[in-house]
C-alpha cells in the first residue's frame, strides 16, 4: 500500500510540471517608443522618439525569451544638427497569465545601442555601447490573437565613450500572438 501512495505520487508531481510547462507559442509587436536620454558628463537631458519589435518565444506558461529591436530620433536638437539610436538587446521575460485579459511581466535584457549625431557641414560620428534594460509591463488581450500592450516601462543603461548613462525607455503598442 505504502508503494502505491509513493507511485500515486510521483504520477501527480510528474502530471503537474507536465502542466506548468505548457509551451504557450510566440508573439511579435510593434510598439511606440519613447527614451528619455541622460547622457552623463553634465550635458543636458534630451528625448528620443521613435519605433521598436519584439519577437519572443514562450519556453512555458511564464518564461518566454525575447529579441528587442529599436530606434528613435533624437528631438530638441538646434537647428542643423541630428542624432539617433538604434537598440538591439535580447533576454529572459517572465509574465503572470492567470487566464483573465491582463498579463503583466518583468523582463531583463541585454545587448548594445548604437548612436549616430551629425551635423550640417561636418561628417555623421557613431559610437556603439553595451546596453541593459530591466522593467515591465502589462498586455491587455483583445482578441485570442492579438493584445495591447498598455505600457512597457524600463530603466536602459548605456555606457558611451566611458560615461554611464542612466536612461528611461517606454514603449506601448500592439502584440500578435501565434503558434500556440
Amino acid at each position: 500500500m505504502r508503494k502505491l501512495f509513493i507511485l500515486f505520487g510521483f504520477a501527480l508531481l510528474a502530471t503537474s510540471v507536465a502542466q506548468a510547462q505548457e509551451t504557450r507559442g510566440m508573439e511579435v509587436s510593434g510598439q511606440y517608443q519613447y527614451i528619455r536620454v541622460y547622457p552623463g558628463g553634465g550635458a543636458p537631458s534630451s528625448s528620443c522618439q521613435g519605433a521598436g519589435g519584439t519577437f519572443a518565444a514562450n519556453l512555458n506558461n511564464w518564461v518566454g525569451l525575447v529579441g528587442d529591436v529599436g530606434g528613435c530620433r533624437v528631438t530638441g536638437l538646434a537647428s542643423g544638427s541630428s542624432a539617433h539610436e538604434i537598440n538591439y538587446l535580447f533576454g529572459p521575460r517572465f509574465s503572470y497569465r492567470n487566464y483573465g485579459r491582463l498579463t503583466p511581466y518583468a523582463q531583463v535584457l541585454f545587448g548594445g545601442e548604437r548612436a549616430t549625431a551629425s551635423a550640417t557641414g561636418i561628417p555623421s560620428t557613431s559610437v556603439n555601447s553595451y546596453a541593459m534594460t530591466f522593467g515591465g509591463g502589462a498586455d491587455i488581450k483583445l482578441t485570442p490573437h492579438l493584445s495591447f500592450r498598455a505600457i512597457q516601462f524600463e530603466y536602459l543603461y548605456t555606457h558611451f565613450s566611458g560615461v554611464k548613462q542612466n536612461n528611461l525607455r517606454i514603449q506601448s503598442g500592439l502584440v500578435y500572438h501565434f503558434g500556440k
